[in-house]
């Protein structure tokens, strides 16, 4: 119908349509005239189709563990400031920590013939990931890496850096008497976290005392612990807590409690999330490089879809350590 409207050839159409009429040397106002016509008609390519064809989709998958708090979106947005006007485009989903869900999304991912997938990697999805590389397609893991997978590239933000840098701080304020909540989490650069609080105490001789090294699921309610801590005769005069979403509770558990913040005890956080700025909180944190990230793992995709023929894995640590000074530490 479109080829009979501009009144020219069938194949003449098929060329325009599917992005061809550069190569075949067809004029740009026959191009133009034949596009206004299909949109005129509602005409939609077919883009499963095309893909068969092309055995590529233009599309870069994001597997993400969950869209909570603010990262997921930084991170995207640091995708799509380098895709722009490339011809892929980004597509995310989540996987909530289900195994099952992980690998459901996985194998659509590659159905649909998605040409790199960034996922944030999930220590119970190994068989899904080994069934990407397996396939052929470019894989990257976003934020952190998994033990027994070095063959996967990887971008991620120096959280072991970035935990001195919070340490240091709470030191230079003249507090020894440190407390450390985490997430329970076994990736590295979670674990690097906690192992920079104990790297750090041990670096200026403060002996370790283990019930102040506190981990927890990642939505877990932090105050009856705070309770527990400060409620005995010798407790913390700070706390460096490895996410921001702890730092918050602690912040109203402690003034709960009638503790001072800052006078009685210091609290810093990690990642800048929002609402650690609102005055009523006034969290003092590390700014989290999410949209960097993000940019660097598209840049990443880009080179490998070109690439063809697989290299050895790289690795970006991506420095992060800005730290941003409020009222829970600021005298």
């Amino acid at each position: 119908m479109i080829a009979k409207e501009a009144g020219i050839a069938v194949s003449t159409t098929g060329f325009i349509l599917s992005g061809k009429a550069r190569k075949m040397k067809i004029s740009e106002s026959t191009e133009k005239r034949v596009l206004g016509i299909a949109k005129d008609l509602g005409y939609v390519p077919n883009a499963m189709a095309k893909n068969l064809r092309r055995n590529r989709s233009s599309i870069i998958g994001l597997l993400f563990n969950h869209l909570k708090h603010h990262w997921a979106d930084e991170s995207l947005r640091g995708v799509r400031s380098v895709l722009g006007d490339t011809e892929y485009a980004p597509f995310i989903s989540t996987h909530e920590f289900d195994a099952k869900l992980l690998e459901k999304e996985t194998e659509l991912m590659l159905q649909h013939r998605f040409d790199a997938i960034i996922s944030v990697p999930f220590k119970e999805g190994k068989a899904s990931y080994q069934r990407i590389i397996d396939n052929g397609t470019p894989l990257i893991f976003l934020n952190d890496t998994l033990d027994g997978m070095p063959d996967v590239d990887v971008v991620a933000w120096n959280a072991r850096e970035a935990s001195k840098t919070a340490m240091n701080h709470l030191l230079s304020l003249g507090r020894r008497k440190i407390c450390f909540l985490g997430w329970d989490d076994k990736r590295r650069m979670i674990r690097a976290r906690a192992e920079a609080y104990k790297s750090s105490l041990k670096k200026e001789g403060i002996a370790l005392r283990k019930n102040w090294l506190r981990l927890f699921p990642l939505d877990a309610d932090v105050k009856e612990t705070i309770v527990e801590i400060f409620s005995k005769k010798s407790r913390p005069n700070a706390v460096f807590c490895g996410l921001d979403i702890y730092g918050t509770q602690v912040i109203g558990a402690l003034e709960g409690m009638g503790l001072r913040v800052p006078e009685d005890v210091a609290v810093i956080g990690m990642g800048n999330q929002p609402g650690s700025e609102f005055s009523s909180v006034g969290l003092s944190t590390i700014d989290s490089p999410n949209e960097a990230l993000g940019a660097k793992a598209a840049s990443l995709a880009l080179e490998l879809i070109e690439r063809k023929t697989a290299g050895p894995a790289s690795r970006f640590l991506l420095r992060g350590d800005d730290l941003i000074v409020r009222r829970s530490t600021k005298l």
